[in-house]
């Protein structure tokens, strides 16, 4: 009995003395390697040459505020009706829709530019087919508690070319001059056919 509980301690002594040697290798290596990774990293050595330099405010600074793009309800699609004979759908010319939206934005002196996309697809009806088309696209930038800071209407061209009898179609309307504060956070950009005719 004796002989196996000495046996069993010299197995937990051997045990014990591999873990601190395998330890001790550990934190060494961690120190000639990550040690002086970490001491380059703080000293501006892995920015390369000159690079640290060159790290203002402005890299810091957080994304800059964009509005968020909603399709006015109701102007999401248009149809084309044969002249005459507005909303029957058997003289259905043509019918678009809009179907998605992306923005970007930068800060002016003056306010705020806004890059917008818009994409979407236009189907010939049972009086329509191949041709050339103009959608009316209104863009109105205002306040979400009121107020117009951006209205305008856009003429965009869109061609279904034979055979086809529908296509895709995308526009991006570039800067958008909005007039407002650099604090404002109380704005919203609405998108859709306006209620005018297409061309």
């Amino acid at each position: 009995m004796n002989e196996t509980v000495g046996y069993d301690r010299r197995i937990m002594a051997t045990a014990k003395v591999a873990v601190v040697l395998l330890g001790a290798t550990f934190v060494a290596a961690c120190a000639s390697s990550d040690g002086g990774a970490i001491k380059k990293f703080l000293s501006g050595e892995n920015l390369g040459k000159n690079q640290s330099d060159n790290l203002t405010a402005d890299f810091f600074r957080p994304v800059g505020y964009c509005p968020p793009v909603k399709i006015r309800g109701g102007t999401g699609a248009l149809i084309i009706y044969e002249r005459g004979h507005d909303s029957e759908p058997d003289f259905v010319e043509h019918q678009a829709s809009i179907t998605q939206t992306a923005r970007e934005c930068a800060p002016t002196a003056d306010g705020l530019s806004i890059k917008l996309g818009i994409a979407g697809r236009v189907v010939a009806g049972p009086k329509g087919g191949p041709g050339n088309l103009t959608m009316p696209i209104r863009i109105v930038v205002s306040k979400e508690s009121g107020g117009v800071l951006y209205s305008e209407l856009y003429k965009m061209p869109v061609t279904i070319a034979p055979p086809n009898v529908s296509v895709d179609f995308s526009q991006v309307f570039q800067e958008l001059a909005v007039p407002v504060a650099a604090q404002e956070r109380d704005l919203i950009v609405y998108v859709g056919f306006d209620e005018g005719k297409a061309g």
